[in-house]
């Protein structure tokens, strides 16, 4: 492959969506360039500042929180499955707000079961939050906060 191919595609890569080191490694390795080539073109694109792996995992943090509605461990192999180091996501992590969450995710469910009974639907309600990774402390909370109200 001609030389700065695997640049190329990498920053056309970069151009869809914002991705990690790893990812871009991975892609480039699946594509067939050359280890070197691939690495150089890392090297020079964490340079440029295309590739940030700490801005990225803040940016996908958020992005956890508000629009995937994930729990602090949801969050966290969401962060892993992307490529970011455990420590970088760990550190995008703290002071990760799961209640919020939660609660707006048990509010939607809850809607969708207002025929079962009071055992089902805190079954139901459990296994969808332990689903999004939220600790079973933040599930309790959310029960005790929304489970007066409405049943």
């Amino acid at each position: 492959m001609p030389p700065g191919a695997a640049f190329k595609y990498a920053l056309r890569l970069l151009g869809y969506r914002g991705r990690s080191r790893a990812e871009l490694e991975e892609r480039l390795s699946r594509k067939g360039f050359d280890p070197a080539a691939a690495a150089a073109a890392l090297q020079k694109l964490e340079r440029l500042g295309y590739i940030d792996d700490s801005a990225l995992a803040a940016a996908l943090s958020r992005q956890a929180r508000q629009n995937r509605k994930l729990g602090r461990k949801g969050a966290f192999l969401y962060l892993l499955g992307r490529g970011i180091p455990e420590e970088l996501a760990l550190a995008a992590l703290a002071g990760y707000d799961e209640f919020e969450g939660a609660e707006k995710v048990a509010r939607k469910k809850l809607d969708a079961m207002k025929r079962e009974g009071p055992a089902t639907v805190r079954r139901r309600l459990y296994g969808a939050l332990a689903r999004r990774g939220y600790s079973a402390e933040t599930i309790r909370k959310v029960f005790s906060s929304i489970m007066k109200e409405d049943m």
